[in-house]
């Protein structure tokens, strides 16, 4: 069995997509396509008649796996074509074509993703945002920094460095490798500041800051939606995102910078309806602890989920 740094670092996350998914889907009409082309791995959300709409790639977090189709269907049914993409596997080992955990992940296979959604009729090419939650949100954050092509950024429980990668489920822990390489090369990251004895919040913000890991978000182009929570357990959120906001207020021009915090929330707020806040562990005898209320998560995740669509409509 995992112990019990691999699972709040590495799997436990991953029962979240049990979860979500057992919900039952919303009434939709619009079009998904499995998407194995170019190397990518991935699901297009569409709507009839389409064509020269704002764009949106979808990232998961250290779940891993196809982010999730209701939500993804609900951006194309208010008229944004999205790429639910996928980076590294779900711990069911899904879907295949992708790495088994988030360790040495080419950026260059985002920006394949982003270049070959600009080639899509439906989509204007001028107008892709990207968005992520918690390490896809700290994804997404890297991507905008990196191509200034990007027209919004929209990160949830996001962070303003790049850390580790993570185990693959099951593993046994090894040496920290990279999450992210570029041209071969590994991004620079830190590791946390792990104590069995603290909360997992607390192993991020014991950790000291290294410059080379901290995210240049002041090169991002675009207006950039931050959503966090006082209440996430499981890194510091709310700080990373004022930080974000700050330096994005240093940019020259006038590209927006929304930065929602909300007091009693839980670390997932990416998507429609309600959130997870405790979950408890098959076989690992504790429950997991994302933060806040129940009721303080609908509410946060509505609002963010309504910002994210305004942002993409405003551009």
């Amino acid at each position: 069995m995992p112990n019990r740094r691999e699972l709040l670092i590495g799997s436990t996350v991953a029962f979240v997509t049990t979860a979500a998914s057992a919900r039952s889907p919303l009434p939709s009409t619009a079009t998904r396509i499995e998407v194995r082309q170019d190397g990518l791995v991935g699901r297009l959300h569409l709507m009839s008649g389409m064509r020269s709409q704002t764009a949106v790639i979808m990232l998961n977090g250290s779940d891993g796996g196809v982010p999730s189709a209701r939500d993804a269907d609900d951006l194309a049914a208010n008229g944004y074509p999205t790429l639910a993409l996928a980076y590294f596997q779900d711990w069911r080992g899904q879907p295949d074509g992708v790495p088994a955990s988030l360790n040495d992940i080419p950026l260059e296979y985002f920006f394949r993703a982003i270049d070959w959604l600009k080639r899509r009729s439906e989509v204007d090419p001028a107008r892709i945002v990207v968005m992520g939650q918690s390490r896809g949100g700290e994804l997404a954050l890297l991507l905008g920094s990196l191509r200034p092509d990007l027209a919004g950024i929209i990160a949830f429980s996001p962070s303003s460095r790049v850390w580790s990668g993570i185990p693959a489920y099951g593993a046994p822990p090894a040496a920290m490798r990279p999450a992210w390489t570029l041209a071969g090369q590994a991004a620079p990251f830190q590791d946390t500041a792990f104590d069995p004895a603290l909360p997992m919040r607390q192993w991020f913000e014991r950790a000291k800051p290294i410059e080379a890991a901290r995210i240049q978000v002041e090169r991002i182009h675009g207006p950039v939606l931050l959503a966090s929570s006082k209440a996430d357990t499981i890194w510091p959120a709310d700080t990373y995102a004022d930080e974000i906001a700050a330096r994005l207020r240093t940019r020259p021009g006038k590209a927006r910078v929304i930065n929602l915090t909300f007091d009693d929330a839980s670390h997932l707020l990416m998507g429609i309806g309600p959130g997870i806040t405790k979950m408890e562990v098959p076989g690992a005898g504790f429950t997991f602890d994302f933060g806040g209320t129940a009721a303080g998560t609908a509410r946060a995740r509505a609002a963010a989920w309504a910002a994210s669509k305004r942002l993409c409509a405003d551009l």
